[in-house]
């Protein structure tokens, strides 16, 4: 049958003689089987939906590949599905936030990412090697001794014993006093 929007009613008498005329019976007939042969339910081919349930609420057609089927939207996880007349409400069920946690160099990160879009991180320093993931020299501002060696040698001079005499030092190397010259 031709796809036709618009079966314009006969110009003519709807009977003739006591019967329906040909025309009004050819225009009836069309509409008959576009509407689904009598049963009042319209074929998809023909425009329709092919069912003929009233759908309760919230109630979606859905295609199933042949046809339709009257079905509802189904929840997530956080996610809540209200079906009203005429109305399906979807909205987030009090998932605030979602986390993660991830290790980088031996640093633990963990994080969440909240409603409102922000990115929380937190974490701990765990199983740095200080041999193989540390490198380079700290400074004393935070914490350090500001070189590279391992020993620090000082010269420390004393005063003069009396105005005559020379004066007298002490050599400390690693914190141990290793030489003296007295002063005289």
């Amino acid at each position: 049958m031709a796809n036709v929007t618009q079966i314009p009613a006969p110009r003519v008498t709807f009977t003739e003689n006591g019967q329906i005329t040909t025309q009004w019976f050819r225009w009836l007939n069309n509409v008959y089987t576009i509407t689904g042969s009598g049963l009042g339910i319209t074929p998809v081919v023909n425009g329709g939906t092919g069912l003929g349930t009233i759908p309760s609420n919230g109630r979606l057609l859905i295609g199933n590949g042949v046809g339709y089927t009257l079905t509802t939207l189904t929840a997530g996880t956080g996610i809540t599905v209200t079906n009203g007349a005429g109305t399906i409400v979807v909205a987030s069920s009090g998932v605030t936030s979602v986390g993660g946690t991830g290790t980088v160099n031996g640093i633990t990160l963990t994080g969440t990412v909240t409603t409102a879009g922000n990115l929380i991180l937190g974490g701990a320093l765990s199983g740095v090697s200080l041999t193989t993931q540390v490198s380079g020299i700290l400074p004393i501002a935070n914490g350090g001794t500001g070189t590279s060696t391992a020993g620090v040698s000082a010269t420390i001079v004393t005063a003069k014993l009396t105005a005559l005499g020379a004066d007298g030092s002490m050599t400390f190397t690693n914190g141990l006093l290793t030489a003296q010259t007295p002063a005289t």
